[in-house]
């Protein structure tokens, strides 16, 4: 009778490692799905940070387009947004469209990474 009950606990002991080793490889290998965001978690979602403006009036210190501005092509500028920042930009007639941002160029054309001002 010793025998068979040792051939039972092996039998049990090797069963529970079995299950230990199944239930550990289902758990990485299918992840929990994600749940939608309940209505609770939509309100106290925090917000956007809120656009920094600056505020430039007619005596705000000028800077003209030529000076802080690149030339990529004819008539077309590139300007960093950060070297007009606070300032009044003065744009002459030389210019026919000007990107605050960069330029950059595709098969389509030019395209600005910013915001394009055209018509001046």
């Amino acid at each position: 009778m010793k025998i068979e009950r040792m051939n039972v606990g092996l039998l049990t002991l090797v069963a529970a490692g079995m299950l230990v080793y199944a239930d550990i490889a289902y758990s990485q290998a299918a992840p929990a799905e994600k749940q939608p965001p309940t209505e609770k978690q939509i309100i106290n979602k925090p917000g956007d940070p809120p656009i920094s403006l600056h505020r430039v009036g007619e005596k705000s210190s000028a800077v003209n387009l030529t000076v802080v501005g690149k030339e990529v092509s004819p008539g077309i500028f590139e300007v960093d947004p950060n070297s007009i920042s606070n300032k009044r930009l003065v744009i002459d007639g030389k210019a026919k469209r000007v990107c605050l941002g960069k330029w950059i160029a595709t098969k389509q054309g030019p395209l600005c990474e910013g915001s394009w001002v055209e018509g001046i």
